[in-house]
C-alpha cells in the first residue's frame, strides 16, 4: 500500500520516519523499502516524496505474525555455495591424501550428488512440504557418497572428514546470505536446526554404505560431533 498524498494525523494516529519505522521492526530501512515498495508494509507518502509509517500498522503487522519474510533464493544459494567451495575450500580439500584416492570419475559424480545435496537443502529450508520424499533422497545420496568411498579405499574416519568438507560451503552460504538479508536470527538458528537433522541422515547413511549396516556408528559420530563444534559458522 502505497498513498502520496501528505498523512494527516489524527487523535490515535502516530507517524513514524523510515528510521523510526524500522528500529521498530528491527530490521534494516532497505528492507523496509523492499517490503514497502512490495506492498507488504502500509507507506505513505509527503508531498516531499518521503516515506512515513503509521505506527499502529506497524505494531498490527507485529501482533499478527505477518512480518514479510525474505525467501532464500535457490539461485543464491547454490551460487554462493559453489563459489565458497572453489575459492576457500577447494585447495584444503585437493590437499588431503583421501582425495587423491578418488578417480575422476569419481569427483565427477560427487560434483553432481552436491549439486542435488545443495537443492534438498534449500527444499527443506524453505519448508517444502513432503519432507519425508526430501529425506529420503538425501539418504540416497548418502549411500552413493559411501559406495564411491569404499571404491576409493577411504576409512571411516576419511569419509566423514570428506563429507564435512562438501558439506560446509553450504552452511557457510546461508549464514552469509541470512546477513546479507537481514533474515531474522531466530529463523537462521531454525533453517540450521533443521538442516543438520536433513544431513544426518545423509552421513549415517554414507556410514551405513561404507561399512555395511550391522557396524555401529557410534564412534564415527563422536568423530562428527567434535569436527561439528570447531567448524560450525558463527
Amino acid at each position: 500500500m502505497q498513498r502520496t498524498q501528505t498523512p494527516q494525523a489524527t487523535q490515535n494516529d502516530r507517524w513514524l520516519t523510515i528510521d523510526e519505522a524500522a528500529r521498530l521492526l528491527g530490521v534494516g530501512q532497505s528492507t523496509l523499502r523492499r517490503w514497502s515498495d512490495a506492498g507488504l508494509v502500509p507507506v505513505y507518502r509527503t508531498a516531499g516524496g518521503h516515506r512515513r509509517y503509521r505506527e499502529a500498522d506497524l505494531l498490527a503487522v507485529l501482533r499478527s505474525e505477518t512480518r514479510p519474510r525474505r525467501r532464500l533464493s535457490r539461485k543464491a544459494l547454490t551460487d554462493l555455495s559453489y563459489s565458497l567451495y572453489q575459492s576457500q575450500l577447494i585447495h584444503q580439500v585437493t590437499t588431503r591424501p583421501w582425495y587423491r584416492r578418488y578417480r575422476p570419475e569419481h569427483l565427477a559424480e560427487l560434483r553432481a550428488l552436491g549439486k542435488q545435496l545443495v537443492d534438498l537443502a534449500f527444499r527443506i529450508v524453505n519448508r517444502a512440504v513432503d519432507r519425508t520424499s526430501l529425506i529420503e533422497a538425501g539418504r540416497a545420496i548418502g549411500r552413493r557418497y559411501g559406495e564411491l568411498s569404499a571404491a576409493a579405499g577411504l576409512s571411516p574416519a576419511e569419509a566423514v572428514e570428506a563429507f564435512l568438507a562438501f558439506r560446509a560451503p553450504t552452511y557457510i552460504a546461508i549464514a552469509q546470505f541470512a546477513e546479507r538479508e537481514e533474515i531474522p536470527t531466530r529463523r537462521v538458528v531454525r533453517l540450521l536446526s533443521e538442516l543438520t537433522m536433513m544431513l544426518d541422515e545423509v552421513l549415517l547413511a554414507t556410514m551405513q554404505a561404507l561399512t555395511g549396516p550391522v557396524e555401529s556408528v557410534q564412534e564415527t559420530m563422536g568423530y562428527v560431533r567434535n569436527r561439528v563444534t570447531s567448524e560450525r559458522p558463527s
